[in-house]
C-alpha cells in the first residue's frame, strides 16, 4: 500500500472518530434535555422559540470554515425539533389549503422530520386545534400585505380575545432562508402559534392587531404608531368589514401587552380604537447572515 493510501486511510479513521464524538455529544445532549423535562413542574408547551433563536445566532457568530451556515442551521433545527418531542407530547397543526404544500414544507423544515404533522383545511381550524390542546403548535401561511374584505373574520382576529392562555404568535417561518433569485416570486412564509407568550431575545418583532375606521390610510397608521414610539416594520394584513378595519402590523422590538405605548395609541385624538398584542417572534436571520 502506498504512502498516499496510508494517509487516506488515516484521514478516514479520523473522520470516523469525529463522527463518533459528535454522536456521543448528541446522546449527552438528549440526556440533559430529559433531565430538564423531569425537572419542570408543569406540562405546558415545551417549545422555546426565543431560546432556539439564541442558540442559532450564537452558533453562527462563532462559526468559521467552509461548512455552509445554512446547512449548520438546518442540522441544529433538526436536533432541536427532535429534542422538543422528548420533553413531552408534541404535534404540529398545519393549514394546508387546497393542493399547496408550502406550509407543510415550512413546518417540516423548522420542526424536523420526527414531529407529527396534521393538516387542516382552514387557518381557523388550526387555531382551534391549538386552543383546544389537540396540537402543540400551529403553522398558518402568511402573505404580507393581504387585504380581506367582507369575508369571514380572519384567524388572527380571534387571537385578540380569549381567557387563560389563548394561542399567540411565537415565530415566523422560515427563520433562516435565502434571498430569491432575481425575478423569482417571494418564497412562502408562515406564522407559528402556540399557547404561550412570545420570548424576548434582544432582536425581535411584535405583532399587533389595530382596529380603526375606514378613513385611516397606511401612511396615517404608520405615523400614529411612530408618534407613540412603536416603529412599524411591515403591514402584514388588513381586514375590512363595513366600518370596521383590522390591521395586523409588525412592530420593531419586543412589546408586552401592558406596554403604556399601547394605551397611548387609543387616546381620543387618535384614529385607533383598539390595540392588541397577539404575539411576536425573534427576527428571522437575513440572507446576509447565512453567507
Amino acid at each position: 500500500m502506498s504512502q498516499d493510501s496510508d494517509s487516506l486511510q488515516q484521514l478516514r479513521r479520523d473522520i470516523d472518530r469525529i463522527d463518533e464524538s459528535i454522536h456521543d455529544l448528541l446522546m449527552q445532549r438528549s440526556a440533559l434535555v430529559g433531565r430538564i423535562a423531569a425537572a419542570k413542574a408543569d406540562s405546558r408547551v415545551t417549545l422555546r422559540p426565543g431560546r432556539e433563536a439564541d442558540i442559532l445566532r450564537r452558533l453562527l457568530g462563532r462559526h468559521s470554515g467552509e461548512f455552509p451556515k445554512l446547512a449548520l442551521v438546518r442540522i441544529w433545527r433538526e436536533i432541536m425539533g427532535a429534542l422538543v418531542g422528548l420533553q413531552g407530547p408534541f404535534s404540529v397543526a398545519v393549514h394546508a389549503a387546497g393542493r399547496s404544500t408550502s406550509a407543510i414544507e415550512l413546518a417540516r423544515n423548522h420542526f424536523g422530520m420526527v414531529a407529527p404533522l396534521h393538516a387542516y383545511r382552514s387557518a381557523g381550524q388550526v387555531v382551534r386545534a391549538v386552543a383546544d390542546g389537540h396540537a402543540s403548535v400551529g403553522v398558518v401561511p402568511l402573505t404580507p400585505g393581504t387585504e380581506l374584505a367582507d369575508e369571514a373574520e380572519p384567524w388572527w382576529a380571534s387571537l385578540t380575545v380569549g381567557s387563560g392562555e389563548p394561542p399567540r404568535v411565537v415565530a415566523r417561518l422560515p427563520f433562516a432562508g435565502v434571498a430569491p433569485a432575481q425575478g423569482a416570486p417571494e418564497p412562502p412564509q408562515a406564522l407559528v402559534i402556540a399557547c404561550r407568550d412570545h420570548d424576548e431575545t434582544g432582536d425581535d418583532r411584535t405583532v399587533l392587531v389595530l382596529e380603526t375606521g375606514p378613513e385611516v390610510s397606511r401612511d396615517r397608521l404608520r405615523a400614529v404608531l411612530s408618534a407613540a414610539g412603536l416603529e412599524p416594520a411591515q403591514l402584514l394584513a388588513i381586514y375590512r368589514h363595513g366600518a370596521v378595519w383590522l390591521h395586523m402590523v409588525e412592530i420593531l422590538g419586543h412589546v408586552a401587552g401592558g406596554d403604556a405605548r399601547l394605551t397611548a395609541l387609543v387616546a381620543p385624538r387618535d384614529p385607533i380604537s383598539h390595540a392588541s398584542v397577539i404575539g411576536g417572534y425573534a427576527t428571522p436571520l437575513s440572507p446576509e447572515a447565512l453567507t
